[in-house]
């Protein structure tokens, strides 16, 4: 099962905040909720502007095109896009997001919350990744469609281990593919080791098998459709496309817009693949600074994390005798390559790291309360390292909120 039953069993005091299954869900829901409200009182949520804009004018009008879903069906109930729509259409994402949290952290912490050691283990890791306010600020504030994305991928995993429930899993993947093909790059790494596991502990059952086959071919043939349809629009050229959906935008475009959006879409449809990678690297290459800012997070933020994540599934395997939950471990190792090809392609260092951070996150947290027992005992090894050696411990941490404050600020 996804979250463990058996961590029920254990016996532990009662006497804690989470004795209840309610408190375990109130607490996100306070958490995630208080910072929600707080964006929407402070009016920190913003409406959609830049290149993110398009998002949310796109229409299947003259064809199918990727990333166009959100504006397709923003089309259906109006045919002029304003900022206060954006601005409401972004607010209700933010909130699924919250939703989302609050639903996988109450589930998570309602399974082990008898198990004194795990429950401490899993708040460790809820609180430093995914409550710290920077992180989490970059989803609530940000205009881009990735926030959706995340919550359709934790309505996922919340359903993963329901009997029936689950079977909407690739539904909702198809989805978040159509929503964002990047999704195949970033959260679509936890729900598919999620359901692997699942299909593995049910002794590689029929049905988990043939839930896994439909999630993992409507994934790839969806994402797969992205990069051709692109190729399918009813456009001559990239000027006329930018006239034709810009027409239902009530702001303004200015000349300067125009022109730049005309080259990215230039970029994106109108382009072959190998002038379409060769072009991207060379607007890199101009940018210095954003060349700079990639080379230096890469080397003060992405590689500490990654050789932390790395020796932590190195122990894993390890310690783990099963030689298919060996090759599970093993994804979750070189998952993050899977994050290259985009980073390659957009440069968006910062918003692709983030959210594999949130997944190797997510997956920690998903094999502790499962109490699968390599994971546990690698988690123990580094709390009983933690105690022994405060200082760096209290080092490590501040410079985790440093990185996380200089990446999303």
């Amino acid at each position: 099962m996804l979250f463990s039953k058996n961590a029920k069993k254990d016996l532990s005091p009662k006497n804690n905040i989470f004795s209840s299954a309610l408190s375990c869900y109130l607490f996100p829901f306070i958490v995630f909720g208080g910072y929600l409200l707080y964006c929407i009182l402070g009016k920190l949520i913003p409406h959609a502007s830049g290149y993110y804009l398009i998002h949310y004018l796109y229409t299947y009008d003259r064809g199918y095109i990727s990333r166009g879903l959100v504006g397709e069906i923003i089309s259906k109930f109006t045919d002029t896009v304003t900022d206060d729509i954006t601005r409401t259409v972004i607010t209700i994402f933010s909130a699924l997001l919250m939703l989302g949290m609050t639903l996988c952290i109450g589930k998570a912490l309602s399974k082990v919350r008898l198990d004194k050691e795990r429950l401490m283990l899993v708040l460790f890791v809820v609180v430093m990744v995914f409550m710290i306010p920077m992180p989490y600020k970059f989803y609530y504030v940000d205009l881009k469609l990735d926030k959706l994305v995340w919550a359709l991928t934790l309505f996922s995993v919340y359903l993963a281990d329901n009997k029936i429930g689950r079977w909407l899993v690739p539904v909702i993947c198809a989805v978040a593919t159509v929503v964002n093909p990047v999704f195949v790059f970033t959260s679509m790494i936890l729900i598919a080791i999620i359901l692997l596991q699942e299909f593995y502990s049910s002794g590689m059952s029929k049905s988990g098998g043939i839930l896994c086959g439909i999630t993992y071919i409507a994934i790839i043939a969806l994402a797969l459709l992205a990069p051709i349809s692109e190729r399918w629009v009813e456009f001559s050229n990239a000027g006329e496309m930018v006239d034709y959906f810009f027409n239902r935008y009530a702001g303004e475009l200015t000349t300067d817009d125009r022109e730049r959006f005309i080259n990215l879409w230039l970029i994106d449809f109108f382009l072959p693949a190998d002038k379409f990678f060769s072009t991207s690297i060379e607007v890199f290459f101009k940018n210095w600074g954003m060349g700079l800012k990639t080379i230096l997070n890469i080397i003060f933020v992405a590689l500490p994390a990654y050789i932390f994540l790395g020796t932590f599934w190195k122990k894993a395997i390890k310690t783990e005798e099963d030689k298919f939950q060996k090759f599970i471990y093993f994804l979750c190792l070189i998952s993050p390559v899977v994050v290259v090809p985009p980073v390659l392609l957009s440069w968006e260092f910062s918003k692709l790291f983030n959210n594999n951070i949130l997944v190797q996150a997510g997956l920690i947290v998903y094999f502790i309360v499962r109490n699968n027992s390599a994971v546990v005992s690698v988690c123990k090894e580094i709390k009983e390292w933690g105690k022994k050696h405060l200082a760096a411990s209290a080092a490590a941490i501040i410079y985790l909120l440093s990185c996380f404050a200089v990446l999303f600020n």
